[in-house]
């Protein structure tokens, strides 16, 4: 199609939503550029093989930070989805919202439209719940949600073992209350993994409205007279220029939507400079205000052979991968996390600062043979995050080259407040796993160790082997201070016809995963494009 009226950039968690709720009307010319392949990958839908995903270096950027004073100067590797779906195609699954608080605040910064009770109907419209329709849940919608509840995964003794340690049972962490213990749910639906590829782009490929080109990298946004005209990206060694009449938008994710304005010209004006780009327009925040959850694993040696490690014995996961690829059921259909538990640290919180995502299997368990391969460690693996992270990092530019991966600077730990509440986040989780049933199937803490009690020594051991939790947010946020980069529209300040829908947009980091957040994110956009919304929610 020549005659376009729009051009989607990127085709990830909320760039195949745009694709699919603007061709609805089939009078919408749409292209959406991917620089990745089709989601291919032989285990790409099969839930508890998002590892092995991961590690296929086609669908993914493979970006790394650069050094981490907050980490001992470490370099962290950043995998994120290169394929349709984006990270939705690769990721651990695991649906949560967030907290209600979180939305609100924004809606009390001054953006219009994103308060909780505005955004949970879209929450509802891409959701098919297992639940059911009701006030918090939808059905029918794209991306299917289903527990994980399979009897190894033991989240009953979790249940108890929380309840011992204060730690009351929340039923629906996406419901009226977060905060608490619930069972993991993912985005699975009969056993397949829901991306936004398989729930939003594959039922609309058949329009004759909606073009998508695969391997396409875009290298700039055209833009004339101060309105953003069209997209040049390169595909299979020509560069190609393409224009849409009613708008652009850029849907890349935390990482890829700053490097693409600023190599458009649009961004910090000395630091375009610094590279060899002329500014457009001097845009200061492009990059800046980067959210990130930090991340540590507190570890547990089991005690005899409980969980899931016995199921990646060879000749077990060999037929338990038959069962899933004939029937798509059994354990390989679930995402190997038991539960989610959101909590407070400390008085004085309006909401959970940290959050637990128990596994009773290592997190970088693999499949095993006895006498052929090293013994398996039976473990315990708990995740331990920080929700809401004072800490700012930045996106910058290498070079002017758009196929160079842009410089990814997370900042971790730069407030200390953030190192004081993962090691409250530690501390809360031994006692939770110091009770029994739990304590009764553990030998013995492994990382952080029992050597390591103090505040300095857990914060040491954070230092040497903490990570971060794939949640890159806020680096194109929504606001209307000189730091902003888009309205609460989504619009792009000071170019016309240019938005940015994606995680970048939010102005603060989720309490909790941040893909559903994106999708929601996606819907809305899709209806302000469009010249409509959603009622808001009255009765929550």
């Amino acid at each position: 199609m020549d005659d376009l009226d729009y051009i989607i950039v990127g085709a990830g968690s909320a760039g195949a939503v745009l694709a699919n709720r603007l061709t609805e009307d089939p009078s919408t010319r749409v292209l959406l550029l991917e620089a990745g392949g089709r989601d291919r990958h032989p285990l790409q839908l099969m839930p508890i093989a998002f590892l092995k995903v991961v590690a296929d270096r086609a669908s993914n950027w493979n970006f790394e930070s650069e050094p981490e004073p907050g980490l001992n100067g470490r370099r962290l590797p950043i995998p994120r989805g290169k394929t349709l779906g984006g990270t939705s195609s690769i990721n651990a699954q695991i649906c949560i919202r967030g907290h209600r608080r979180d939305y609100d605040r924004w809606s009390e910064e001054g953006l219009t439209g994103w308060s909780y009770r505005e955004v949970l109907p879209y929450f509802r419209r891409l959701e098919n719940s297992w639940r059911g329709e009701s006030t918090y849940h939808g059905v029918g919608g794209p991306i299917s949600v289903s527990p994980m509840d399979y009897p190894d995964m033991l989240f009953e003794p979790l249940v108890k073992a929380a309840a011992a340690s204060g730690i009351g049972l929340s039923d629906d962490a996406n419901g009226a209350w977060q905060e608490g213990i619930s069972r993991m749910e993912a985005t699975v639906g009969s056993g397949k993994r829901s991306s936004t590829a398989r729930g939003y782009l594959y039922p609309a490929m058949d329009r004759p409205n909606l073009v998508i080109e695969t391997g396409a990298l875009a290298s700039r946004v055209i833009v004339e007279k101060g309105r953003a005209t069209g997209v040049e990206y390169r595909r299979g060694g020509e560069t190609f220029r393409k224009y849409a009449a009613r708008e652009v938008i850029l849907a890349g994710g935390a990482y890829n939507s700053p490097q693409l304005l600023m190599l458009s010209g649009i961004g910090p004006a000395d630091h375009l400079r610094s590279v060899g780009i002329d500014p457009v327009l001097d845009l200061p925040g492009v990059g800046e205000n980067l959210g990130e959850h930090p991340n540590i694993l507190n570890i547990y040696k089991a005690r005899g052979k409980p969980g899931l490690t016995k199921f990646l014995r060879m000749d077990w996961a060999t037929a338990l991968t038959a069962r899933w690829f004939l029937r798509h059921d059994g354990i390989f259909a679930s995402n190997g996390a038991a539960a989610n538990v959101f909590l407070r640290t400390k008085e004085g919180l309006d909401r959970p600062d940290v959050q637990f995502i128990c596994m009773t299997v290592s997190n970088t368990a693999d499949l095993w043979f006895p006498a052929l391969t090293a013994p398996p460690v039976y473990c315990f693996s708990v995740r331990v995050g920080a929700l809401h992270p004072k800490s700012r990092g930045r996106v910058s530019l290498r070079s002017a080259d758009p196929a160079h991966s842009p410089r990814i600077f997370n900042n971790f730990y730069d407030d200390p407040e953030d190192m004081a509440t993962m090691v409250r986040g530690i501390r809360a989780c031994r006692a939770l796993y110091a009770q029994r049933p739990i304590a009764d199937m553990v030998e013995r803490e492994l990382y952080p160790g029992p050597q390591a009690q103090s505040d300095q020594d857990i914060a040491e051991a954070i230092r040497c082997e903490g990570g971060h939790r794939s949640h890159p947010v806020g680096t194109c946020r929504m606001g209307t201070d000189r730091l902003a980069v888009v309205d609460p529209e989504l619009r792009v300040h000071g170019i016309d016809g240019l938005r940015v829908v994606d995680a970048s947009v939010m102005p603060e980091l989720p309490g909790g995963n941040t893909n559903v957040p994106t999708i929601m994110i996606g819907e809305k956009a899709s209806d302000m494009i469009r010249g409509r919304k959603l009622a808001p929610a009255t009765d929550v």
